[in-house]
């Protein structure tokens, strides 16, 4: 799999159920992780990153999807040294999706959790 598939992946299931009840999620070794629970009032871009380095995936490669606006999802791979991502947006007419960008509010990598 890479970014682009995953993204498809996401964009189907938004497509099916919308981007306002949209989870964070993380796909590292085969394994699908669903971030629910988090605090009402924290942004899911911050719960994203503190459970991957709850789960010590500072290093490896995994895929993950997070909402990161108003009717905006993010997905992204992140490796030990970058971390590329895709915007999925919520328009009147459907959905719309980015290309590959680097990722202005990922932190990972940047010092602070070294």
């Amino acid at each position: 799999m890479d970014l682009d598939e995953f993204t498809h992946i996401t964009l189907a299931v938004l497509e099916d159920q919308g981007a306002a009840d949209y989870a964070p999620t993380i796909i590292a070794d085969d394994t699908l992780q669903v971030i629910q629970g988090i605090p009402e009032g924290l942004d899911h871009r911050q719960a994203l990153q503190e459970t991957v380095l709850r789960l010590g995936l500072e290093q490896s490669d995994f895929y993950f999807g997070v909402k990161s606006g108003p009717g905006e999802v993010t997905t992204g791979f992140h490796t030990a040294v970058r971390t590329q991502v895709q915007r999925i947006s919520e328009m009147q007419q459907g959905f719309v999706v980015s290309g590959l960008e680097d990722c202005a509010w990922w932190t990972l990598g940047q010092g602070r959790d070294q």
